[in-house]
C-alpha cells in the first residue's frame, strides 16, 4: 500500500456543498476556508492532479530564464532550456533534496547545489556529481538517472504553461474547453499576442485560497468595499474636471446603467462578461480597436475593450476590471495564501495607450493601489468570521441564482461561446451564483482524486 495513501482520512466530500438549483438552494460549508485537514486533501487532489498554471511564455523569453513555483505542495522549475525548449522539473536536488533556486525568476545556465555542489544544466541535466571519482560509489549508484525529476505533463496554450504532476490528467485544451474564448479576447488584442509589463505585485494575506478566487469574480462588492477609490475618481473631477487616469467608473454599478452575463464551464472555470459599463474609450486597448475589429470581427473586438474576468481553475486569474491583471494563486496553508500579480498588455499597443494601462493599474491594482489592500483585508476579515464554529453555511451563494440558465445567453452566442450555465440582465444583479460551477468541480475533482488514491492503494 501506498504509505501515503494510508495516512490520508476517507472523507464525504458531499458534505461540503450543498447545490440544488432546482431547488433555489445554493451554499458552501465554512469548512471549506477553515478546515486544516481538508486544505491538505486539496493540495493533493486539486492542485497536484490537475492542471496549474505555471507561468507565461512572456516571463522566460529567453534561453536559461527560469521561473519558480508550487504544484500544491510539490516546488518547481519552469526553465527554457538552451535549445528553445521550455520545461518543467521539480525544484529538489537529486542527491539530498535541496532547492536549487530561491528567487522568483532569473537566467542561469547551471543550477548548483549549495549543499554538495552537484551540478544541473537549464534543463535539468545532471551535469557533475561532486568529487564522484574519489566517492567510492556503486555500480548501483552509477546506474541511477541523476537528472532532475521531470513534471509528469506540461502544456502550452497560447503562451500560457499549464503543469501537472498527473500524468494521466486530460489534455489542456479539453480541460481549459470554451474558457480559452475569454483567454482568446486578451491574446488576439495584437497579432503578435501579449507581453507582461516590468513589475509586479505580490502580497500575502490571512485567508483561504478560495477567497481571492471568488472575489475576482464578484462586483457585488466595489460600491462598498471600494468606495474610497470611487471618492478619489470623483475627487479628482471635481478639482481637475476631469479624471485623467480614466478610471473605472463606480457609478456604472451603482447606477445599473450596464449589463453582466456570469458563466459556469466544465471543470470549475468561471467568467463574468461586462458591457455598458463605463466608456470603452478609457481602456487603453480601444486604441486599437479598429485593427482588432477588421481582423477579428466587430463583436469579438467589442468583447476586448469590455470589463470580464475568467477564473481558471484553480489557480489563475484574468481580470478587465480596472485594466488588465493576472493573478497567480499559491495557496501555502488553509489561512494562508500568496498572490503574484502582473500586468499584462497587447504588444505593439501605442505608447500613449501603454502609459494609460500603467497609470490605471498603478492606480487600482499595484501594491500601491487603492483597491488591493481593501481586498486583502476584508479576505482576512472573512477568514476570523468564519471561525465561528456554531455557524455552518454562510448565505453568499444565492444572489443571481434565480435567472441561472443552462447553456449560453444572448451574449455568448454573438461570440461563440458555450458554457454550462448563463446568469445575465441587469448589473443590479451582481450575481454570486456563477460560483456553482466552480464548487461542483470542486466536489468532482476532490471526490475523484480519492476514489483514485484508494484504487492505487488497493489495486
Amino acid at each position: 500500500m501506498d504509505a501515503r495513501v494510508r495516512e490520508l482520512p476517507l472523507k464525504d466530500f458531499s458534505r461540503y456543498v450543498d447545490a440544488r438549483p432546482d431547488e433555489g438552494v445554493l451554499r458552501m460549508h465554512l469548512d471549506l476556508f477553515r478546515d486544516p485537514e481538508l486544505f491538505e486533501l486539496e493540495m493533493r487532489y486539486i492542485y497536484e492532479r490537475s492542471w496549474v498554471f505555471v507561468g507565461h511564455a512572456a516571463q522566460l523569453p529567453q534561453p536559461h530564464d527560469f521561473l519558480t513555483g508550487v504544484i500544491g505542495r510539490t516546488p518547481i522549475i519552469t526553465q527554457r532550456g538552451a535549445d528553445g525548449v521550455v520545461r518543467a522539473f521539480l525544484n529538489h536536488c537529486s542527491h539530498r533534496g535541496a532547492l536549487l533556486a530561491t528567487t522568483q525568476a532569473g537566467n542561469t545556465q547551471r543550477h548548483k547545489c549549495p549543499y554538495h555542489g552537484w551540478m544541473f544544466d537549464s534543463a535539468g541535466k545532471c551535469l557533475q556529481v561532486a568529487d564522484e571519482t574519489a566517492g567510492a560509489y556503486t555500480d548501483a549508484f552509477r546506474s541511477l538517472d541523476h537528472d532532475l525529476h521531470q513534471v509528469a505533463r506540461l502544456e502550452e496554450y497560447r503562451g500560457f504553461f499549464f503543469a501537472s504532476l498527473n500524468p494521466d490528467v486530460m489534455p489542456l485544451s479539453e480541460y481549459l474547453g470554451d474558457a480559452r474564448v475569454f483567454m482568446d479576447s486578451w491574446i488576439d488584442q495584437s497579432p503578435e499576442g501579449l507581453e507582461i509589463v516590468r513589475g509586479d505585485a505580490n502580497f500575502t494575506y490571512g485567508g483561504n485560497w478560495k477567497l481571492v478566487f471568488e472575489n475576482c469574480l464578484d462586483i457585488y462588492h466595489a460600491k462598498t468595499l471600494h468606495a474610497s477609490f470611487g471618492t478619489m475618481v470623483m475627487n479628482r473631477v471635481k478639482r481637475q474636471g476631469k479624471d485623467q487616469n480614466r478610471s473605472v467608473d463606480l457609478n456604472s454599478f451603482i447606477n445599473a446603467d450596464a449589463q453582466v452575463s456570469y458563466y459556469t464551464f466544465p471543470n470549475g472555470h468561471g467568467a463574468m462578461w461586462l458591457r455598458g459599463a463605463g466608456k470603452r474609450e478609457d481602456r487603453p486597448s480601444y486604441a486599437m480597436w479598429q485593427e482588432m475589429a477588421a481582423r477579428v470581427g466587430e463583436a469579438r473586438a467589442d468583447m476586448m475593450v469590455s470589463g470580464r474576468v475568467i477564473a481558471i481553475f484553480p489557480n489563475i486569474l484574468l481580470v478587465e476590471s480596472a485594466t488588465f491583471q493576472m493573478r497567480l494563486i499559491r495557496p501555502v496553508a488553509v489561512d494562508k495564501t500568496e498572490v503574484y500579480a502582473f500586468c499584462l498588455a497587447p504588444k505593439g499597443e501605442p505608447a500613449a495607450a501603454r502609459a494609460l494601462r500603467i497609470r490605471q493599474y498603478e492606480d487600482f491594482f499595484s501594491a500601491t493601489g487603492v483597491a488591493t489592500p481593501d481586498d486583502t483585508a476584508v479576505y482576512e476579515r472573512v477568514q476570523a468570521g468564519d471561525q465561528a464554529r456554531v455557524i455552518e453555511w454562510n448565505q453568499g451563494y444565492h444572489r443571481g441564482l434565480a435567472l441561472l440558465r443552462e447553456g449560453p445567453d444572448e451574449a455568448a452566442t454573438t461570440i461563440g461561446l458555450n458554457p454550462i450555465h448563463s446568469i445575465s440582465g441587469n448589473i443590479g444583479i451582481q450575481g454570486e451564483a456563477a460560483y456553482l460551477g466552480t464548487y461542483t468541480a470542486w466536489l468532482d475533482q476532490m471526490e475523484r482524486g480519492q476514489a483514485q488514491q484508494q484504487t492505487a492503494a488497493h489495486p
